[in-house]
């Protein structure tokens, strides 16, 4: 080989070598871009599915649900929730401590772009509630416990300010009641922001809803000047039905066989039980429950409905009652020291329009608790025909009225040695 080939032998394996060199750097360039764009990559993603299900989920989650979570505002639920997820996302993506907190600092590229998420979270409410101010809405039109007052709300999610309210009450086909109001925008629960306005109830009550449907209450609410309406808003017709229009009377006998209480004769009539049955017209003779009504009665038995037998104390009841079970009235009167009872009385209208005056005696053959008043408290006994009439005065607002109702009994000896307690259309 001579000297020349030598060189260029030489030459070319060491560009050979240079080439193979220069390959082998581009290809290790290319493998490191390659895992850098991966690592890049794949940071990008772990931080968008970490912010999805740790920031974006939880904030709309309150957003959309937490208005049915009346036992906490959203005012405090809202900054509670973004807290917890923020502490989540910042322990998921191991952002670590600053350093001027003694910390070897903080991902900026995870920082920039967890704040910027939070600043877009925290920034849509204002954005929508801005741009996007619900139309005012009639809530809830609901009666308090007592049924003396009526509070309307009106809603405005976003909203705020003073607002005009005419007020217009129908009873029936009739226009009954009419008033302007102002209420502001200045309150908020579960289901957002809204005001609130009350009506007294005898402000505008005129008679019975029930039982007919034609007179029940409607309310129809103009606010802003028709800005919006909404009309037919139904009331609740039993607590706007407080006029007593039907009053029934029952006398039953408490029989025994005692000697003590019969003497010579097999069976007897030891005391007697009466009941009020105070309402509303039904289809039955009974009248149906009124448990807001307010009123007073006095129950008198009487022998040819001339010489008393029995002259009960004045009944007052007030209505407008309630606890879980519904609403109810409570009765008063004066007790006489046990012989008439306690003196008190609750769940009246509760489970019907009985009101079984007290005794100082029971029968459970004639019903629960002390309701037989005694022979020995009557002051007249003797056989004969017997009235049971029951005096009746209701008011509440500007109705009154006043109702009575009259039954008939016949006592007497049977032919075996037995007494007898019948009622009678007359005597």
């Amino acid at each position: 080989m001579t000297e020349g080939e030598c060189q260029m032998s030489d030459s070319g394996l060491l560009q050979k070598a240079a080439a193979q060199k220069s390959e082998g750097e581009i290809s290790d360039t290319l493998v490191d871009a390659a895992i850098i764009s991966e690592s890049y990559t794949s940071s990008l993603k772990e931080i968008a599915i970490t912010l999805s299900y740790g920031a974006i989920a939880p904030f709309f989650i309150v957003m959309w649900f937490g208005i049915y979570l009346d036992f906490i505002s959203l005012n405090i639920l809202s900054p509670i929730i973004m807290i917890a997820s923020l502490a989540f996302v910042w322990w998921k993506l191991k952002m670590g401590i600053p350093a001027f907190a003694g910390g070897n600092g903080i991902d900026m590229k995870k920082s920039f772009a967890i704040f910027g998420t939070y600043i877009i979270l925290l920034g849509l409410p204002l954005l929508l509630s801005t741009f996007l101010v619900g139309d005012i809405s009639v809530g809830d039109v609901d009666f308090d416990e007592s049924g003396e007052e009526l509070e309307i709300k009106i809603r405005q999610n976003g909203g705020s300010g003073s607002h005009d309210a005419l007020v217009t009450i129908y009873h029936g086909s009739s226009s009954t009641w009419s008033n302007d109001y102002t209420f502001n925008i200045d309150k908020s629960d579960g289901l957002g922001d809204y005001g609130i306005f009350t009506i007294q109830t005898s402000d505008f009550y005129s008679g019975n809803a029930l039982p007919s449907s034609d007179s029940v209450y409607t309310m129809t609410i103009n606010i802003d000047n028709g800005d919006t309406i909404v009309e037919d808003i139904a009331l609740d017709s039993l607590v706007l039905s407080r006029d007593i229009t039907s009053l029934f009377s029952v006398a039953t006998p408490s029989m025994s066989t005692n000697s003590d209480d019969c003497g010579s004769m097999d069976r007897c009539v030891s005391g007697i039980s009466l009941s009020a049955y105070v309402g509303i017209s039904s289809s039955s003779s009974i009248p149906g429950a009124l448990p807001y009504a307010d009123y007073s009665f006095t129950a008198t038995l009487s022998l040819d409905g001339e010489s008393d037998a029995i002259e009960y104390p004045e009944v007052t009841v007030n209505g407008g009652f309630s606890d879980g079970f519904g609403p109810y009235g409570e009765a008063t009167w004066d007790g006489m020291g046990g012989q008439y009872g306690s003196g008190y009385m609750s769940n009246v209208g509760l489970f019907g329009s009985e009101i079984a005056l007290m005794g100082s005696e029971s029968n459970i053959e004639v019903g629960e608790g002390n309701i037989v008043i005694p022979k020995s408290d009557w002051s007249e006994s003797d056989y004969g025909c017997y009235h049971l009439d029951i005096s009746l005065s209701y008011g509440y607002a500007n109705n009154a009225g006043d109702l009575s109702h009259t039954s008939y009994y016949l006592f007497d000896e049977s032919e075996s040695s037995e007494e007898s307690w019948t009622k009678v259309n007359n005597c």
